[in-house]
C-alpha cells in the first residue's frame, strides 16, 4: 500500500497543467539553446545549463518545498492531526521528504536526462558520478532542512517559522560544497588512501545525504513525541570527526573531535527546550532512579558536553597534542601549555551552558539565547578589552583565561569560572523551587 503521506503530497504537488508545463518549458529552453549553439558557435554548453537548471529546480526550489512541508503544518494548525495519525515516524519522514519535493524531482530528472545526453555528445567523462553527486546534494539539502525545522519547531526560535532555516542550508551548501570543476585525473588522499576527486565527492555526498535522512527521521520521532535515547548526536560528532581527520591522515583527530563537540553542544543548547519545569522532571526521574526514563527524555546537548570532557581528558593525558589549526590568541608554545587548552575549553563550555540555563530557569525568561550571547560577549570580549585599555592587564586575564601563557593558571581560572557559574545556577534553581 502506498504511503498515505506521500500520496497526499503527490495530489498537492501535481496537476495536469504542471505535468505538461514542466517538460514543455524545459524542452523549449533546451531547444532554443541548441538552435543558438548551431547558429552561434560556443554560446553556452547544454550540459552546463542542465546542471544550473537542476540546481535551481531541485536544490533551491526543492529545499524550499521540503521546508514548507513542516512549516505549513505548523502555520495551518494541522500538525497535531499529523501527530495523532497512525503513521510511524519513518513513513511520515519519507512521505514528506520525497512527496513535498516530487514535482521538483520531476523537473530534475528531465534536467539530468538532458545533462546526460549533452555530456555524451561532448564526450564528457564520469557523467554518472556527477549525476549521483548532484542528486545526493539535493537530498542532503532537503533532509537537512526538514531535520532542522523539526528540531526547532518546539523551541522559542522563530527561524523555522520564518523560513530562515531554508536559506541557511542553501548558504552552507553553497559555501561548503567543493567545486565540480576538477581535472579528470585529479585525486585526493584520505586516511592514507588515494581516491579520484569526483568519485570521492560523490561518495561523500551520498554518505552525508544518508546521515541527513537519518537525522530527519530522528527529528521526526522527537516531533511526534516518541521518547528516544540521545545516542545519535554524539555518534554523529565522532563520525564527522573521523571523516574530517581523514584529510590529515588522522593527525589532530582528538582536536577535531573536541572542536566539533564544542560546536554541536552550543548549537543544540541554543535550539532546545531548557525551561525549569522540563529539568525538574529530569531531576525527579534521577531521584526516583528511573535512569531509562531520564535518558529517553534527556536533551541532546548534555551528550556532546560530556563527550567534550572525554576528548579533553584524552588530550590532557597523553593524547595527540598536534593542533590542526592556528591559535588566535597568545599561548605558551610548549606541549604542556597546549595540553591544558583542551580542558580549559571544556570548562568554558560548561560555564556557558550554566549561564544559558541561569537565564532559561527564570519564569520570565524571554529571548534566552540572545540574552546569553549578550552577556557572554561582555564577559569574553568587552570586559577584557576595557581592562587592557585601562592598563589592568592582570584583571583582564581573569575574564579571558585563554590569554594566559601558563597552562595551570589558565586551567585554574577556567575552573573558577565554571564553579561560579554552577553556584549561580544552583542559586537560581533553589530560588525558583521556593517560588514554585
Amino acid at each position: 500500500m502506498i504511503n498515505p503521506e506521500f500520496k497526499r503530497n503527490l495530489w498537492l504537488q501535481f496537476s495536469l497543467h504542471r505535468l505538461i508545463a514542466m517538460p514543455a518549458i524545459l524542452g523549449l529552453i533546451f531547444f532554443a539553446l541548441s538552435i543558438a549553439n548551431n547558429n552561434f558557435l560556443g554560446v553556452v554548453a547544454l550540459d552546463s545549463v542542465a546542471l544550473i537548471l537542476f540546481a535551481g529546480i531541485v536544490c533551491l526550489w526543492g529545499t524550499r518545498n521540503a521546508s514548507s512541508a513542516v512549516i505549513e503544518e505548523i502555520r495551518d494548525k494541522t500538525w497535531d492531526q499529523q501527530r495523532m495519525s497512525a503513521l510511524d515516524p519513518w513513513t511520515m519522514t519519507w512521505g514528506k521528504l520525497f512527496g513535498a519535493t516530487a514535482f521538483n524531482w520531476y523537473g530534475g530528472v528531465l534536467c539530468l536526462a538532458a545533462f546526460v545526453i549533452a555530456a555524451l555528445a561532448r564526450e564528457r567523462s564520469m557523467i554518472l558520478v556527477d549525476s549521483l553527486t548532484l542528486a545526493a546534494l539535493a537530498i542532503l539539502m532537503h533532509a537537512a532542512t526538514m531535520a532542522l525545522n523539526l528540531h526547532l519547531m518546539r523551541s522559542d526560535l522563530r527561524a523555522a517559522q520564518r523560513g530562515g532555516v531554508t536559506w541557511a542550508v542553501v548558504l552552507l551548501a553553497f559555501v561548503l560544497t567543493p567545486s565540480f570543476r576538477s581535472q579528470i585525473d585529479s585525486s585526493i588522499v584520505w586516511w592514507g588512501q588515494m581516491f579520484y576527486y569526483r568519485s570521492f565527492l560523490a561518495a561523500s555526498m551520498i554518505f552525508f545525504a544518508a546521515i541527513a535522512i537519518f537525522a530527519a527521521w530522528r527529528s521526526m520521532r522527537s516531533a511526534l513525541q516518541i521518547a528516544t535515547i540521545p545516542w545519535a548526536w554524539p555518534l554523529a560528532c565522532c563520525v564527522l570527526a573521523a571523516y574530517g581527520a581523514g584529510f590529515s591522515d588522522g593527525a589532530g583527530l582528538l582536536w577535531i573531535a573536541l572542536m566539533l563537540a564544542l560546536a554541536m553542544t552550543y548549537a543544540a543548547l541554543f535550539s532546545e527546550k531548557n525551561d525549569i519545569a522540563f529539568w525538574q522532571r529530569i531531576v525527579a526521574r534521577a531521584k526516583a532512579g528511573n535512569w531509562h526514563g531520564l535518558l529517553r527524555n534527556l536533551p541532546i546537548w548534555p551528550t556532546t558536553l560530556a563527550l567534550s570532557f572525554c576528548f579533553a581528558l584524552l588530550l590532557q593525558f597523553g593524547g595527540d597534542q598536534a593542533l590542526p589549526f592556528g591559535l588566535p590568541f597568545r599561548l605558551s608554545a610548549t606541549v604542556a601549555g597546549i595540553s591544558f587548552l583542551a580542558m580549559t575549553l571544556a570548562l568554558m563550555l560548561l560555564r556557558d551552558c550554566c549561564v544559558y540555563l541561569f537565564f532559561a530557569f527564570s519564569f520570565k525568561s524571554k529571548r534566552v539565547g540572545a540574552t546569553t550571547v549578550l552577556y557572554l560577549a561582555i564577559i569574553n570580549g568587552l570586559l577584557p578589552f576595557l581592562c587592557n585599555v585601562m592598563g589592568l592587564n592582570v584583571l583582564s586575564l581573569l575574564f579571558m583565561p585563554l590569554h594566559i601563557g601558563s597552562g595551570w593558571v589558565m586551567l585554574s581560572i577556567a575552573a573558577l569560572h565554571a564553579v561560579l557559574a554552577l553556584a549561580l545556577l544552583g542559586w537560581r534553581w533553589r530560588q525558583q523551587a521556593l517560588r514554585a
